[in-house]
């Protein structure tokens, strides 16, 4: 009997452990604190091959110098603390890894971010984006050296690729080893200079190398007059069939860019070489709509407050026009100019 109200007492006594023990726990998580701000951390989205990238973790308002420990499966092995760390990347392995960074403190609930960070091989025999047509003729640019493949469509020539000068705006993902083959998002001001223009081959040269403007309205429907069989198409116009001309079916890490749809093949029939990265808002942090949209600004505004632009999205053949505001809003630029005869 003794035994039995021993095991009685032992279980009581468990119990009242476990509901303090309990409580104990209900009270610290009750008086636990939110973090002030969002963990923010500055990472390229693409990276070469065994590079070395370092990154610091902010955006944290209080409490003060919260604890930040790094997670990295298959680039690094164990957890990494520290507020700036460096990792390297693969030296031999194309992928995509995830990188993720949370902040601890005591009293605060923890916080955490992850983004993802994709290596690639831009190497000659290696290079990861495969499918544009180049016409031969190229250009140097002065400022940087940076060399600029173009076309002749029309009365105008037209860069086969986006403008990278790095004077402005920012790479794809803010990723300095894409911006040879993607170029640089611009929003209209940074890349017109702020001067708006009209007529053929009268734009500013705003961010285009020298002897090259950002397109006008005019000189975009020479471009359009050309691709449909010399009938001209009026800027207004929807553009049937001409983003299906315009935008090349190219592949990036050996997927394609374009997503399929029957109603644009993207023939690519003058090398125009349309590619979809998107466009990029919040102070050129935030990129969305890559691998659906193209976008390339005009020069010509539609009032005071906002400006022109094309784009292609990849379930229709038609290369349509919008306007937004000049400032917020970053896009792709095309350069050109009057082809000589």
């Amino acid at each position: 009997m003794m035994n039995k109200f021993k095991y009685i007492w032992a279980v009581a006594a468990l119990a009242v452990f476990a509901i303090l023990s309990c409580s104990k726990e209900e009270e610290e998580e009750e008086y636990r604190l939110n973090m002030v701000g969002e963990l923010e951390y500055d990472i390229p989205r693409y990276v070469l091959l065994g590079e070395y990238v370092t990154v610091e973790a902010g955006g944290i308002l209080a409490p003060e110098n919260p604890v930040i420990k790094w997670v990295a499966p298959t680039v690094v092995t164990d957890t990494i603390v520290g507020k700036k760390v460096t990792f390297r990347f693969p030296a031999d392995s194309l992928g995509t890894f995830v990188v993720s960074a949370s902040a601890h403190h005591e009293g605060y609930y923890t916080t955490s971010a992850s983004v993802q960070v994709s290596t690639i091989d831009t190497t000659f025999n290696g290079h990861t984006l495969k499918g544009l047509k180049r016409s031969g003729k190229s250009i140097v640019d002065k400022r940087d050296n940076h060399k600029y493949a173009y076309v002749t469509i029309g009365n105008l020539d037209w860069f086969s690729q986006n403008l990278a000068y790095a004077g402005a705006g920012v790479p794809f993902h803010r990723s300095p080893i894409t911006w040879d083959m993607f170029g640089y998002f611009y929003d209209w001001k940074d890349a017109t200079g702020g001067k708006a223009a009209s007529g053929l081959g009268c734009g500013p040269q705003g961010a285009c190398p020298e002897g090259w403007s950002v397109p006008t309205n005019e000189d975009w429907e020479d471009l359009a007059s050309a691709m449909n069989d010399g009938h001209f198409l009026p800027f207004s116009d929807k553009w049937e069939g001409i983003g299906e001309k315009a935008s090349a079916n190219v592949t990036f890490q050996n997927e394609n860019m374009w997503g399929y749809s029957p109603d644009n093949e993207h023939t690519n029939d003058f090398g125009w070489n349309a590619i979809p990265l998107g466009y990029v808002t919040n102070g050129y942090k935030r990129f969305e709509s890559e691998g659906t949209y193209g976008f390339w600004w005009s020069s010509s505004e539609k009032d005071s407050q906002k400006a022109y632009y094309r784009y292609i999205y990849s379930d229709l053949s038609q290369f349509p026009m919008n306007y937004t505001g000049k400032t917020g809003f970053g896009v792709n630029v095309r350069c050109v100019r009057l082809a000589e005869r």
